[in-house]
């Protein structure tokens, strides 16, 4: 259906106060949308990572079978007066199962540089392979700029515990023939018998000889050794482990880590809350034994050291095989220049045998 247009009518006074009002809100709004381009335009931005700024992704192992434990480790690198927030995963990551996650761990301060570090346990439960999905990182600069870093994803190869033939479908197998003649179950019920009692006789001749036993005083003596003949000791089964010869960096570091950690946890860390030294970070460790006994010197060496072992541990650190034999040595020297400032108590290690009196 068509309309006839009919004349235009005449503009009035009230027409013309609508287009005013019109043109008045168009005006407020091409205001409004120009001050939030300048507010967007003012607020800092920030794309990719800030100078500086290092963030990478390790797995050990990379190659696994289903339900086996992989160890991730998120490295950062950033100048000091940064800040970086690592995020704690929830149990389900992507198609990976988090088993375990560290706390965020300071590895080492050099030339203005920290380099943090936190740990993931993680498991797969199919074969195939898998990549591990996207860890923001967000990193605050001096100035208030905020950043979201993310790590180079890892790629886990997740292999199958059964044997290629073993995947094969094999036939069912027939019914079991029990057609068998009736002396020869009766064989079969004679041997179960005789079995049976053979082992009755053995329980009772082992009980009898244990009631025997009872008032025979235990050969368990508690450890009197010293601190520092517990971490000497230690000390010299690594060495004959010749781990770095072997080209076993982490697990030399570790266990001479471990040593040192020990003989610190049984003189200069008494005063620590309870906690041992062992599961104590290299900053808290450092904090502790800098209000104790021991000399400025002797705090800066153990403290070298404990971050020269987490570097091999956390960041790939290789050094060098003379270099991984020398930190026996160094931890000897400070054991030997710190014993005597400290009492004669012998570690708590009850239940080892052959214990120097």
């Amino acid at each position: 259906m068509k309309f006839l247009a009919g004349p235009r009518p005449m503009s009035s006074p009230l027409s013309r106060g609508r287009r005013s009002t019109s043109s008045w809100e168009w005006s407020s709004l091409l205001i409004a949308v120009a001050l939030s381009i300048m507010a967007v335009a003012a607020a800092p931005a920030q794309t990719g990572p800030p100078p500086g700024v290092r963030v990478s992704l390790v797995s050990d192992p990379t190659e696994l079978t289903v339900g086996d434990l992989a160890t991730i480790s998120l490295i950062v690198s950033h100048p000091e007066d940064f800040n970086v927030v690592i995020p704690r995963l929830e149990r389900k990551w992507g198609p990976f199962e988090v088993q375990a996650q560290t706390s965020v761990q300071t590895v080492s301060v050099a030339d203005g540089v920290r380099t943090v570090a936190k740990q993931f346990r993680v498991t797969l439960f199919a074969p195939g392979t898998f990549e591990t999905p996207d860890i923001p990182v967000s990193v605050r600069g001096p100035d208030g700029t905020v950043a979201q870093v993310s790590p180079n994803s890892v790629q886990l190869t997740v292999n199958s515990v059964l044997a290629s033939p073993d995947e094969v479908l094999k036939d069912l197998r027939p019914p079991a023939d029990l057609s068998a003649a009736f002396w020869s179950r009766t064989v079969v019920l004679v041997l179960i018998v005789v079995a049976v009692l053979a082992i009755a006789a053995g329980t009772a001749f082992f009980l009898y000889r244990r009631s025997r036993r009872t008032g025979e005083p235990s050969a368990v003596q508690p450890d009197r050794r010293t601190p520092w003949e517990v971490a000497a000791q230690e000390l010299d089964r690594i060495a004959r482990l010749d781990l770095p010869g072997r080209g076993d960096m982490k697990e030399h570091y570790t266990l001479v880590a471990a040593a040192l950690r020990t003989y610190l946890g049984a003189t200069y860390l008494r005063d620590a809350g309870g906690r041992s030294a062992v599961d104590m970070s290299t900053e808290e460790i450092a904090g502790v034994i800098s209000r104790s006994a021991l000399d400025h010197d002797n705090v800066r060496l153990v403290v070298e050291l404990l971050q020269e072992a987490d570097l091999v541990k956390f960041a790939n650190y290789e050094p060098t095989a003379a270099d991984a034999n020398e930190a026996v040595v160094r931890v000897r020297s400070i054991i030997a220049s710190t014993r005597t400032t400290v009492p004669t108590a012998p570690v708590a290690t009850p239940g080892v045998h052959g214990a120097t009196p």
